[in-house]
């Protein structure tokens, strides 16, 4: 059990440049906040299994997800920069206290250290892709606490591998039949499709940026 603080705020919607700089910069300000924390217990990156028995729910999964992965392990990450992740930084995380100015990031989960780049890549996934995305690198790129030359090397590799996950996440709910949180098991399957057009998108693109 954990007492946490109420964040005060209206979620952001992510559907405007406004809101993209705001998550940008939002998600600048945490890392950096917390690039001296370290947490003795923390999980580490990353939890998806080419050879995990769900990936066989569909033909092309196994085989999209494990070029997810090559494609995250040929950006050698110990070269990436690390810290304590939020891993799912979707723009209903983000409050913000108009009154004050302030925006905050609710809905951390398990405790886990990664390359700060994967929350990235969540951040724009959650706004579209790359192509709207321009503000919310730039804005988190002004805080400088990870490298413009990594996230241009590494932001598209990562963005597949984030897609990866997200098609191993909907593999597994529907292998099991979850229906947490949702209506019916529709949106299951519109989460794998999703997640199957990005992988194919992305796998025709070039790796930099």
């Amino acid at each position: 059990m954990a007492l946490l603080d109420w964040v005060p705020g209206e979620e952001l919607s992510g559907a405007d440049l406004g809101d993209h700089r705001l998550i940008g910069a939002t998600l600048a300000r945490v890392h950096a906040a917390l690039c001296e924390v370290s947490v003795a217990v923390a999980d580490r990156f990353h939890w998806v299994d080419p050879d995990g028995e769900h990936l066989g729910i569909r033909p092309w999964v196994r085989d999209a997800v494990a070029a997810g992965v090559a494609a995250y392990d040929e950006l050698d990450p110990p070269s990436l920069s690390r810290g304590l992740l939020h891993t799912d930084p979707a723009p209903q995380a983000f409050r913000l206290d108009r009154a004050r100015g302030v925006c905050g990031l609710i809905d951390w989960s398990t405790a886990m250290t990664g390359p700060l780049l994967y929350d990235l890549a969540s951040a724009v996934m959650y706004v579209g892709g790359p192509g709207r995305a321009g503000s919310l690198v730039e804005a988190y790129l002004d805080d400088g606490i990870v490298p413009r030359v990594e996230v241009e090397r590494g932001l598209l590799a990562m963005l597949r591998f984030r897609w990866a996950v997200q098609a191993d996440y909907f593999a597994r709910r529907i292998a099991a039949e979850d229906l947490t949180g949702i209506a019916s098991a529709a949106e299951n399957e519109v989460g794998l499709e999703d997640a199957r057009g990005w992988l194919s998108r992305l796998s025709r693109t070039g790796s930099t940026l």
